[in-house]
C-alpha cells in the first residue's frame, strides 16, 4: 500500500476536560467551611482519642442543594451538558441530574488517599480544587480492560502514548477536571498539609423516567 493510502486512526479514546476558575476559590472555601465543620465534628471524638488525624479523609454530606453554591452547581451542570454533547451523546431525551456533590479534605497529618475506583451509574465526574500544599494528586488509569490484559512495556513512561497505563495531573487551587465516570482514578497518599477539593458526579436520566412514565 502506498503511503498516501495509509490510514491511521484513533478509536475509543477517553475524553478529558480541564480548566481553571481561580476567582471562585476564596468564596467557595468560605461557603464550604460549614459543611466541612460538620464532617470534622462527626469524627472529633474518635480522632481525639488517637491523637492524630493521619490517614483520615473528611467527607461532607451532599452540597448541591446549598443555594449559596448555585453558581458552581450551575456551571458544572452546564459544562457537563456541553461536554457530553461535544463527545457525541444525544441528550435530546435525557435530563442531567446530580448523583452527588461533596467537599472533602485530607488529613493535615498526612496519609489521606483514595484507592482506584470508578463512579457507577453516573456519566460525568469531576473535581474542583480549593487547596493544595502539593500534598496529593489524582492518578487516572487506562479504562480498557483488554489493553491491561495485553499491555506491552512503554518506551518512555514520561510520554503519553497508546501504551500509557496511567496519567497524573498536579492540581493547583482553581483547577477543574471533568471526565467520563467510567475512568478509573485514585488519589496518591498525602504527605500532609492542605488538600481540599469538591467532587461531583452527574447522571443523564431518560426523560420518561423523570416524568414517571412506566414507573412501578
Amino acid at each position: 500500500m502506498k503511503d498516501n493510502k495509509e490510514i491511521h486512526e484513533s478509536f475509543f479514546a477517553t475524553p478529558f476536560f480541564a480548566t481553571e476558575i481561580t476567582e471562585w476559590i476564596d468564596k467557595t472555601n468560605k461557603l464550604c467551611k460549614p459543611h466541612l465543620d460538620e464532617a470534622h465534628e462527626r469524627v472529633e471524638k474518635t480522632l481525639k482519642k488517637s491523637g492524630t488525624d493521619f490517614g483520615h479523609v473528611y467527607h461532607s454530606s451532599n452540597i448541591q442543594d446549598d443555594p449559596k453554591l448555585k453558581y458552581l452547581v450551575d456551571y458544572v451542570g452546564k459544562t457537563a451538558w456541553n461536554l457530553l454533547d461535544r463527545w457525541g451523546a444525544d441528550l435530546s431525551n435525557h435530563t442531567l441530574v446530580y448523583e452527588s456533590m461533596w467537599v472533602q479534605e485530607f488529613a493535615k497529618d498526612g496519609g489521606g488517599h483514595h484507592r482506584i475506583h470508578i463512579h457507577e451509574n453516573s456519566h460525568i465526574s469531576g473535581f474542583y480544587f480549593l487547596e493544595n500544599d502539593k500534598a496529593s494528586y489524582p492518578l487516572f488509569h487506562d479504562p480498557r480492560q483488554g489493553a491491561a490484559m495485553t499491555s506491552l512495556p512503554q518506551k518512555d513512561v514520561n510520554d503519553i502514548s497508546f501504551q500509557s497505563r496511567m496519567i497524573n495531573y498536579k492540581p493547583e487551587p482553581g483547577h477543574i477536571y471533568m471526565f467520563p465516570s467510567y475512568l478509573p482514578h485514585e488519589y496518591v497518599l498525602s504527605k500532609g498539609g492542605k488538600f481540599r477539593f469538591i467532587h461531583f458526579n452527574i447522571q443523564a436520566i431518560p426523560n420518561y423516567i423523570m416524568s414517571n412514565e412506566g414507573s412501578v
